[in-house]
């Protein structure tokens, strides 16, 4: 029957902790899908993944700047022949492998710019200009029939001019910023109308990568068509050269040849700036997010997002497994756990980084830390409740200030078993209750004995005493245990003098209103007993026994009406701090050795006060 209990247990347990782990899994994928944390899971990714390194020599940067804004005036009144003084300072000897122009040449404006612009441009065959996308969101039905909103619907593609976009490549600057504002990834290509046009560092790359005679690198994109790119630098990391200075000629244009040259905002009044992961406490010019992105295209550190899906399942999976350690482990193992599985989401986040997937790995931590500090809260919590029990338990037979210290020392466990400890004992007893109760009603004979049992209950709490049990009109008690009491043989038999003294008082009340008067006996003795909970796993009781407590009870059977019995052995402790007088060696029932006895008469008035 036991063995058949044992395993019903165990198997309820394990139902417990299979459920508590399908709970944690399921709230972990709802909120890894929802992503309440999602800023905080890109800045914790970015942290993780995004390093300033060392940039590529073979981009660089002309930058319309403050001192080029100067020299020939606000870029609102600038015409096209600005860009082609640019495009005719370079030496064709020592000509660049790409030019990209991060300015919208949108329309005409003056023919002799656009022109001139136009016959620059034709003296290279890689020179790259920018084109704009205009996006909005747009309800598609999908293959399968299903109907999804599409934020990146492409209403049309605005390029260049005619003359212009017949003598150069074109590719679409736009940004795409994630929910954060952060830009770290691209559409790859945008198509309208039939019209596909690739984002521009991709073309930028492809243009450059030709030059060589290499084959380019196409990045994998997901459903929509991104794909995100790494970051090298930092704001002003790039080579970077005045636009007025290389149109004027003040540069040494040999610096140019076979590189990869971007021409771009570099002014914060031309308001082309934005967010970027490598640079969070301040804002990055477009041009310089454009070469970090042909950077990362030259040496193929591009990403896709990891399926929300499967993002979901992972996090799910790793939150079940840890709920299981976290229900089944100690501390140092639940501890050790979280570690190690804390150390491989991360490792493996920027492994997979790495290698060109992306996971923001943020939920499965906080899954594992906020399970952690739960099962720690729990326990925690737990061990307290069970505490506060044993407390209120202590409270119905100990003294208050008894279980106060219970309380701080902690040194208290619900468990089958005791341990051996010096005490000592008392008994108390009506002298006559049998025959008293025969001649009154059940609710008088209730009544006495409630009253009587709550002067004996006061007098033992009153000497930090632990009221052991009632047996019917008799009371037991034991001092220092389970706690060390100061001074427990003084107090011990001084709570029989207490006693009898509140029984006389209380004859008056009982005379009263019973037409009763009582009488108690009181028997003391100390010395080692096993003090714990006596029982069985489904009964216990505090108590203590062993001949200490037989001697005890035995005395307490031999003391007349008002008389407090001690041992010879409690009298030679106590001598000097009580009167009493010797009264014989006594037989005692189930004892070959009589014992002395000494009837205890007052405590003398010159002894200091104990606690």
């Amino acid at each position: 029957m036991k063995t058949r209990k044992t395993q019903e247990n165990k198997m309820i347990r394990g139902w417990h902790k299979a459920l508590f782990a399908a709970a944690a899994a399921l709230a972990a994928a709802v909120l890894s899908m929802w992503a309440p944390f999602k800023r905080l899971e890109y800045s914790f990714a970015d942290t993780m993944f995004i390093h300033p390194g060392s940039v590529d020599n073979r981009i660089k940067i002309i930058g319309i700047d403050d001192a080029a804004l100067r020299e020939l005036g606000p870029f609102s009144k600038w015409t096209r022949q600005q860009a082609a003084d640019l495009l005719n300072a370079f030496d064709p000897d020592f000509a660049p492998a790409v030019v990209a122009f991060d300015i919208n040449y949108f329309g005409g404006m003056d023919p002799e710019g656009d022109n001139a612009l136009v016959q620059a441009a034709s003296r290279y065959d890689n020179v790259v200009m920018a084109s704009y996308v205009d996006y909005t969101s747009r309800l598609e039905r999908m293959p399968d029939g299903t109907l999804r909103m599409n934020p990146l619907y492409v209403e049309q593609i605005e390029k260049p001019y005619e003359a212009l976009r017949a003598v150069t490549v074109q590719g679409f600057t736009d940004t795409i910023p994630d929910s954060d504002n952060y830009v770290r990834r691209s559409l790859l290509c945008a198509e309208a109308d039939g019209d596909k046009e690739y984002n521009f560092a991709w073309v930028v790359y492809d243009c450059y990568m030709q030059s060589r005679g290499e084959e380019s690198y196409v990045p994998e994109t997901d459903g929509q068509g991104r794909y995100g790119f790494d970051y090298t630098a930092e704001p002003g990391m790039y080579e970077l050269y005045s636009f007025a200075d290389v149109a004027a000629g003040r540069c040494d244009v040999r610096v140019f040849k076979d590189s990869i040259v971007l021409v771009g905002a570099y002014s914060s009044g031309m308001m082309d700036q934005y967010m970027a992961p490598v640079a969070r406490s301040t804002v990055m010019n477009g041009v310089e997010i454009q070469a970090n992105h042909v950077n990362a295209l030259l040496d193929g550190r591009t990403y896709t997002d990891i399926p929300v899906w499967t993002g979901a399942l992972i996090t799910a999976v790793i939150a079940g497994v840890y709920a299981l350690i976290a229900c089944s482990g100690s501390f140092v193992v639940n501890l050790a756990g979280a570690a190690l599985l804390e150390f491989c989401v991360i490792i493996s986040s920027v492994v997979l980084y790495r290698n060109g997937i992306y996971w923001r790995c943020l939920m499965a931590v906080i899954a594992v830390a906020v399970i952690f500090l739960g099962r720690l809260a729990f326990g925690y919590l737990s061990e307290r409740f069970r505490k506060h029990k044993i407390l209120q338990m202590f409270r119905t037979y100990m003294a208050p200030q008894v279980v106060d210290e219970l309380g701080r020392s902690g040194r208290y466990r619900i468990e089958l078993g005791g341990r051996s400890c010096d005490v000592a004992v008392l008994f108390v007893d009506i002298r006559g209750f049998t025959s008293m109760s025969e001649g009154l009603p059940p609710d008088k004979v209730v009544g006495i004995l409630n009253r009587y049992l709550g002067k004996v209950t006061e007098a033992i709490f009153r000497n930090e005493g632990t009221l052991d049990k009632f047996i019917g009109d008799a009371v037991m008690a034991v001092y220092n245990a389970p706690v060390d009491v100061d001074g427990y043989l003084i107090k011990a038999v001084r709570t029989g003098l207490d006693i009898i003294q509140s029984v006389e008082s209380l004859n008056s009340e009982l005379e009263r209103d019973f037409g009763r008067r009582i009488a108690c006996g009181v028997g003391v003795h100390c010395g080692k007993a096993v003090v714990g909970n006596i029982g069985c796993r489904y009964r216990m009781d505090y108590t203590a026994i062993g001949d200490t407590v037989n001697v005890a009870e035995r005395l307490e059977s031999q003391a007349g009406a008002g008389q407090v019995l001690i041992s010879g052995g409690l009298f030679e402790k106590v001598k000097d701090r009580f009167d009493a007088e010797f009264i014989g060696d006594l037989a005692l029932k189930g004892r070959q050795d009589k014992v002395a006895a000494y009837a205890v008469k007052a405590e003398k008035q010159t002894a200091a006060p104990i606690g």
